[in-house]
C-alpha cells in the first residue's frame, strides 16, 4: 500500500474540509494539496534537506500543517510532529519542545506564528512555502517515517522510531477493521502529534476520503461543528478519547442535538487512554435524538511504540464491560469477575443497567484482524500467563516500532508497560504499571510528579508509582516519614498538577518502604505489585 502515491495521483472532487476560524468550513480539494505537498519538497530539496533528516513541525489541523507533512515525506524525510502551545502555554511549553528538539536534531523547524515565539532560542523556525509550484518530485524516504513523541511532560519525553513498514502495517489493518468504502470520510479534532491523530485520522488522505479537520482548541470551543461533519454524505469515521464523547455530552445542547443527522456514522473509536463506561453512556444518550447508533462506540487499545493501534471491538459486536473483584486482584494471579454487562443499552432502551456505577472496566476489544498480531499477558519475567490472569501486556507483530532512540532495538516485540487481562476474548487495561499514567489521554510520568511531590512535602524519601484505582486512573505517593501536614500539601500539589479525576493515595513508612535498585532508583513496578496486592506492611494510608 501506498502512503505517497496520492501525492502523484490525487482523486478529483475530493479533499479536505478545515475548520474556519469562526464557524463554517473552507474546503480544498486534493490536487491543490498535491501541489501543495510537492511544493514544501521543493524547497526542502533546494536547502539541501532529503533523504533520512528530520524535519519538525508545529503547526496544528491547518493546510500548512499538511502540505508540511506529506511535504516532508515526498523530500524523503522522517518527520516528528511537535506539540503546538495551548491557552496559556509558556516556559513549560519550550522546555518541553525543547526536550524533544535535542533528541529529533531537525534539519529543519515548520511553526505558525502563535508557536514560533516560544521556540526562539530553542531552534530556528522556518515558514511553509507552498507557493513555489508543486514541481518537487516524491523522492524515495530513508527507513524511519516518524520519530514518535511520548506526550509526556516537561522533563521526559521519549522518541519512538516508526518505520514505512510500521506505518503500512499498521494503517493497512487499521482502514481494514473500520470497513473503509471508497468514499468514506474521517472527522478529527486530535492534534497531528498524537499517534491516534496522526495514523487514524489524518492518513485518511492516503486513502483519498474527504478529511475534516478542527484544531483542538476549535473543538473546546464548539463541539457541535465537530458533530456536524459527520452524518450522511459527510463522514462515516471518527475517533477520540473517551473524555472527548464526555466533554460533547455535557457541552452540546439539547436542541442543537435535535438539528443533527449522526444515522450514517459508522466507527467512533474511543483510544488515547482507559475508556470511561459513564462518559460513553452519557454520549450515547445524549447523542440518540441525533439517530445516533450506540453500536459504534469501539473502545480501542493502542500506543505510539505500537505505531497505534493494537486492539478494536469488532464492528457490529456491542461492546462488553466487566466489574472485578478490585480488592483481591494481584498481579500474576486470575482475576476474578464479579459481573458482566454490556457496554451501552441498545437504541431506545431506557431500562437501568447492571453496568452503571464505579468500579467497572470496559473490554477494548480483540487483535486487529491481521495475522502477525498476537497480545499476549505475561508476568512479571515475560512469561506468559493463562487468560483470565492480570499481567503486563505484550505484542508482538510488523506494527511493533523499531525502538527508543538510543536504547536497544524492540525486535518486533514490546513489553507495554501496561497491566491488563483477557477475559472472554477481550483485553482489559487497567493503565500504566508503575511509571506513568493517562489523564485525558496525555501521558503523564511519575519522575515529574515527584520532582513537584518533594517540592510540595520537603522530603527526599518519597517516591511516587502509578496505579489504578477501581477501575480509575491513579498514583501512590510512598514516604519514609511519619504522617504530618506535608501529606495535605502533597495532594494539593499534585491535585493541581492532574486535575479531578485521578485518585491519589498517600501512604507513610518505616525506612525501607521505597523498595529501590543497586543504584538507588525506585522499584515503580515492584512498588505497583506489592501495592496491588496489598502486601506492603507496617505503613499508614493517609
Amino acid at each position: 500500500m501506498s502512503i505517497l502515491g496520492w501525492l502523484s495521483e490525487p482523486s478529483p472532487g475530493r479533499g479536505v474540509w478545515f475548520a474556519g476560524e469562526r464557524d463554517g468550513w473552507e474546503r480544498v480539494e486534493y490536487a491543490e494539496l498535491a501541489e501543495d505537498a510537492r511544493a514544501v519538497a521543493a524547497d526542502l530539496a533546494a536547502r539541501g534537506v532529503g533523504r533520512g533528516d528530520v524535519v519538525a513541525i508545529a503547526l496544528p489541523g491547518s493546510r500548512d500543517g499538511l502540505a508540511a507533512l506529506f511535504g516532508a515525506w515526498a523530500a524523503g524525510c522522517c518527520t516528528t510532529m511537535l506539540p503546538v502551545p495551548g491557552y496559556g502555554a509558556g516556559a513549560e511549553y519550550t522546555a518541553h519542545t525543547a526536550a524533544i528538539l535535542e533528541q529529533a536534531r531537525p534539519a529543519v523547524t515548520f511553526a505558525d506564528a502563535e508557536s514560533a515565539p516560544l521556540l526562539e532560542g530553542v531552534t530556528e523556525v522556518s515558514e511553509v512555502r507552498r507557493d513555489g509550484g508543486g514541481t518537487g518530485t516524491v523522492r524515495e524516504p530513508g527507513r524511519i517515517a516518524v520519530l514518535q513523541f511520548t506526550s509526556g511532560t516537561t522533563r521526559s519525553p521519549r522518541a519512538i522510531q516508526v518505520t514505512w513498514d510500521n506505518m503500512v502495517a499498521n494503517f493497512a489493518v487499521l482502514y481494514r477493521w473500520m470497513e473503509w468504502k471508497d468514499g468514506d470520510g474521517m472527522a478529527s479534532w486530535l492534534p497531528f502529534n498524537h499517534d491516534m491523530g496522526l495514523l487514524a485520522c489524518v492518513m485518511t488522505a492516503a486513502r483519498q476520503g474527504d478529511l475534516w479537520l478542527m484544531r483542538p482548541d476549535q473543538f473546546i470551543r464548539g463541539p457541535e461543528r465537530w458533530l456536524s461533519s459527520l452524518g450522511p454524505g459527510k463522514a462515516a469515521h471518527a475517533g477520540a478519547p473517551s473524555f472527548g464523547f464526555g466533554y460533547v455530552a455535557r457541552r452540546v445542547r439539547p436542541e442543537q442535538w435535535a438539528e443533527l443527522d449522526l444515522s450514517g456514522w459508522r466507527t467512533a473509536i474511543v483510544g488515547g487512554e482507559v475508556p470511561d463506561p459513564g462518559a460513553l453512556r452519557a454520549f450515547a444518550a445524549a447523542a440518540a435524538p441525533s439517530g445516533f447508533d450506540p453500536a459504534v462506540i469501539h473502545p480501542a487499545y493502542g500506543l505510539a511504540e505500537n505505531t497505534s493501534a493494537v486492539t478494536a471491538g469488532a464492528v457490529g459486536r456491542p461492546g462488553r464491560v466487566v466489574r472485578p473483584d478490585w480488592d483481591k486482584m494481584q498481579f500474576g494471579e486470575p482475576v476474578r469477575i464479579l459481573e458482566t454487562g454490556r457496554l451501552l443499552p441498545p437504541p431506545g432502551d431506557l431500562a437501568p443497567d447492571a453496568a452503571d456505577g464505579a468500579g467497572w472496566l470496559a473490554g477494548q476489544g480483540r487483535p486487529l484482524p491481521v495475522d502477525e498480531v498476537e497480545v499476549e499477558i505475561a508476568d512479571a519475567e515475560g512469561a506468559p500467563l493463562p487468560e483470565g490472569s492480570l499481567g503486563e501486556i505484550v505484542i508482538t507483530g510488523r506494527s511493533v516500532a523499531d525502538g527508543y532512540v538510543g536504547d536497544e532495538p524492540f525486535g518486533g516485540l514490546l513489553r507495554t508497560g501496561d497491566a491488563g487481562f483477557v477475559h472472554d476474548g477481550d483485553l482489559y487495561v487497567l493503565g500504566r504499571m508503575g511509571d506513568s499514567l493517562k489523564v485525558r489521554a496525555r501521558t503523564v510520568y511519575v519522575e515529574d510528579l515527584e520532582l513537584k511531590a518533594r517540592e510540595a512535602a520537603g522530603l527526599n524519601r518519597l517516591a511516587v508509582v502509578s496505579m489504578s484505582d477501581g477501575g480509575r486512573p491513579g498514583i501512590a505517593v510512598f514516604a519514609e516519614s511519619e504522617p504530618g501536614p506535608w501529606a495535605d500539601k502533597v495532594t494539593q500539589a499534585l491535585r493541581t498538577e492532574l486535575g479531578p479525576d485521578p485518585e491519589i493515595a498517600v501512604i507513610a513508612g518505616e525506612r525501607g518502604l521505597i523498595r529501590r535498585t543497586s543504584s538507588g532508583k525506585p522499584q515503580r513496578r515492584a512498588m505497583w505489585q506489592l501495592w496491588s496486592a496489598g502486601k506492603l506492611p507496617g505503613t499508614r494510608l493517609i
